[in-house]
This record gives C-alpha cells, sequence and structure tokens, in this order.
C-alpha cells in the first residue's frame, strides 16, 4: 500500500517585493507590523495543514495566535479578529469562506499548488481556482454541511438567514431594514466595519428591548438618526407627580447599567415619518 500523500508543507516561499503589494501595505498601514505578524502566523498555520484552514471558531483561533505570538505584545482576542476579518475585507483571504470559520485565498492556494505540482493530493475541497490558476466562477463550490458549521450556528439561525450574500436579521421587513440601515451608518462612523460578532451582539441588544416590535423599530430609529453607538430604551415622559415612582422603577432595572432615555413617543414617531 503507497503511502498517503502530505497534505501540508515544510516550508513556504515569501517573495522580495512581498511588500511592494498594495493589500500587505494597507494592513501596514492599519494595523502595524503586529497585523502583519498575525497574517504571516496565519499563513504559517494555514500551509502546515495544506491549502486551507477550517477551525471550529473565530475564538479559538484568536487565542491560539496569542500564545504564538505572546500575549506581550497582543492580549485581545477582539483585536486579533478584527485584524483577521480586516485581512478578508482587503483580499488577503477569500471573505465567504472566512464567514464559514474556513481561512484560505486564491493566492495560498496557486502558491500550494506550484509547490504540490507533482504531489496526488486531493484538491477538490474549497477550491477558489481550476487547474490553470483561473478564479473559479462560482466559487465556493463546495457546501458546507451542518457538522462544519460553527456550533452555534443554529441560535443564530433561528432570526436570520443568508440569501443573496445578505443577511436577513429579523422576519419583520420594517425592523430589518431599519437594522440594516443602523449597521450601515455604524460602518461608515468607523475606520473598519463591525464584525459579525459585533452586529449579533448589537441584535440581541435590541431584541431584549421594548415592550413588541412597533418599539423596537423605533428604538433602532431613532439610534440611527442620532449616529448613536447602541440602543437605550425608549420611556415616556412622565408628570412631576410620577417621577418620584419612575425614578425607583429604573433602579430596580438591573438588566442595562444605564437610564432609560425620556422620549415622546408621539413626536419621535410623527418626525421619522415625515408628518407634518
Amino acid at each position: 500500500m503507497g503511502r498517503k500523500a502530505k497534505t501540508g508543507l515544510s516550508y513556504f516561499s515569501k517573495d522580495v517585493d512581498y511588500y511592494d503589494d498594495f493589500k500587505i501595505m494597507d494592513l501596514m498601514n492599519e494595523y502595524g507590523p503586529l497585523g502583519q505578524t498575525i497574517y504571516d502566523v496565519l499563513l504559517c498555520m494555514i500551509y502546515h495543514e495544506g491549502y486551507y484552514l477550517e477551525v471550529p471558531s473565530m475564538e479559538q483561533l484568536a487565542v491560539k495566535i496569542i500564545k504564538t505570538i505572546g500575549n506581550r505584545w497582543v492580549k485581545k482576542k477582539d483585536f486579533v479578529l478584527q485584524v483577521i476579518y480586516y485581512c478578508a475585507d482587503i483580499g488577503l483571504f477569500d471573505k465567504t469562506l472566512l464567514n464559514q470559520n474556513i481561512i484560505t485565498s486564491a493566492g495560498i492556494q496557486r502558491r500550494y499548488d506550484s509547490v504540490t505540482v507533482r504531489n496526488k493530493v486531493n484538491k477538490d475541497k474549497y477550491r477558489l481556482i481550476d487547474k490553470n490558476g483561473q478564479p473559479l466562477l462560482n466559487a465556493p463550490q463546495n457546501p458546507i454541511s451542518a457538522t462544519e458549521k460553527t456550533i452555534n450556528d443554529a441560535d443564530i439561525q433561528q432570526n436570520k438567514r443568508k440569501e443573496n450574500n445578505t443577511y436577513i436579521y429579523y422576519s419583520n421587513p420594517e425592523l430589518n431594514d431599519a437594522f440594516e440601515k443602523y449597521i450601515l451608518m455604524r460602518n461608515q462612523q468607523q475606520r473598519t466595519p463591525l464584525m459579525k460578532e459585533q452586529i449579533e451582539a448589537l441584535r440581541q441588544e435590541l431584541s431584549s428591548m421594548g415592550k413588541d416590535e412597533q418599539e423596537r423599530i423605533l428604538i433602532c430609529k431613532t439610534a440611527f438618526i442620532r449616529g448613536w453607538k447602541g440602543f437605550y430604551p425608549l420611556t415616556k415622559k412622565k408628570n412631576s407627580s410620577s417621577r418620584s415612582s419612575g425614578k425607583a422603577n429604573k433602579q430596580n432595572n438591573n438588566f442595562h447599567n444605564f437610564e432609560g432615555r425620556d422620549y415622546d413617543y408621539a413626536a419621535i414617531e410623527k418626525k421619522l415619518t415625515g408628518g407634518n
């Protein structure tokens, strides 16, 4: 019986004009040498396995990278995750596969193919290029089975699904539209887009507020108009005789570490709908 072909590489080459690549320049400009080091560690991890790296969760991957680099230099998982997702945003990793906890790219696969041209390695899974190194029109072509997805995907999929590369966060179209506009506003406020974990946390925060979907729509629209970085519960204006009891109720609210803001529902709704 023949020996099984080795899928991982013992080494990989780096071109002398590596730092002339505009994508690497963007990465260095955004996150400096530490961002480049995180990317370099990821390349080693990928080529050790083959032409892609499949992980159970991005958080576990971030912890492993911190241990590799040393927590003297990088301490927070969120920073590592920001670098990884930024690499996908600028094309160093394939974004669609990254969202499924699979890290690879067309460039990584081309370099791998050039080294393993004589190896009888199965290269059918998660392919982004054809045998000539050209991008596949329908890449990624391989479906992801249920066992290959993140464990907590089932919880997320109860409230959102992917259709034409657009997530549906809420079944209510008006609430979903308001939330999508809020996320777009937040992304335009900062240099790097929100990570999917941050978006999911915001969705859960909004879902925990309000007595019904109409109130959550109003909360979301108000946060959008005022450019807030989070959601705040809306409370109706109170008269002077009821302020003392209302203040006591606010102190008993342990779910949020802030007081609800006072708003005139009717006035806000009139402004949002363009009423006179």
